[in-house]
């Protein structure tokens, strides 16, 4: 049985949940431990990974996984109701068995979405933390060049940066409790020039894969 999925309902959600996001400054210094989160699928079964990513020490401290069936399809622009209730399990299991992050990183979009709430930005709101959104797509605004960045334009203002690795454009767009150009000197102080994502990202898709293949039948 298929449970139904009510897309207006979700992007009414989406639009009141935006009015929460907080777009600021906030105090690098205290920034240490980050919590990378990405999901990896096959069929209707996914598992979540979190790992805790020590930025000053430029190493994983550790990393939980949780996994099971999601009964919600791939909807552009509405994936955090695919994937924020298993990144969410994993990030409060990684709170419990690891270590408090001071800031989410999200293999998604930040405010460069339509309704100004994608993945990363719903789940810093949920979870009342800082959050950052890595994705490998355009999904929303415009593109232009300001000061010599390839920067995302939402609403007259800049909401992201266009960073090419490897010959690939990846998105770095704010979440939440953050400022645009602090979640890419984040991002770029975590990236590897081999690799495609920042390796909080990097580290949590790898792992995600490994989980997933590793136990299929135990998540079924």
């Amino acid at each position: 049985m298929h449970m139904i999925f009510d897309i207006e309902r979700a992007k009414r959600a989406q639009i009141e949940l935006s009015k929460r996001v907080v777009i600021e400054e906030i105090d690098l210094n205290r920034v240490d431990i980050i919590a990378g989160l990405d999901v990896s699928y096959r069929g209707n079964i996914g598992v979540a990974t979190a790992i805790a990513y020590n930025i000053k020490k430029m190493k994983e401290e550790c990393s939980v996984s949780v996994g099971g069936k999601v009964e919600i399809p791939y909807i552009p622009g509405l994936l955090a109701f695919r994937e924020a209730p298993l990144m969410i399990k994993a990030l409060i299991k990684l709170k419990e068995e690891c270590i408090e992050p001071d800031i989410l990183m999200v293999n998604g979009h930040g405010i460069a979405h339509p309704r100004r709430l994608g993945i990363a930005s719903h789940l810093g709101v949920v979870m009342d933390m800082p959050s950052i959104g890595i994705a490998k797509s355009f999904l929303y605004g415009y593109i232009d060049f300001i000061d010599g960045s390839k920067v995302i334009i939402v609403d007259g203002r800049i909401v992201g940066y266009v960073v090419k690795k490897n010959r690939n454009e990846i998105y770095v767009s704010a979440g939440h409790k953050i400022a645009p150009h602090q979640a890419l000197k984040i991002s770029l102080e975590t990236w590897l020039d081999n690799h495609r994502f920042p390796e909080p990202i990097y580290l949590a898709d790898m792992i995600s894969r490994k989980m997933l293949k590793d136990n299929l039948l135990k998540y079924k």
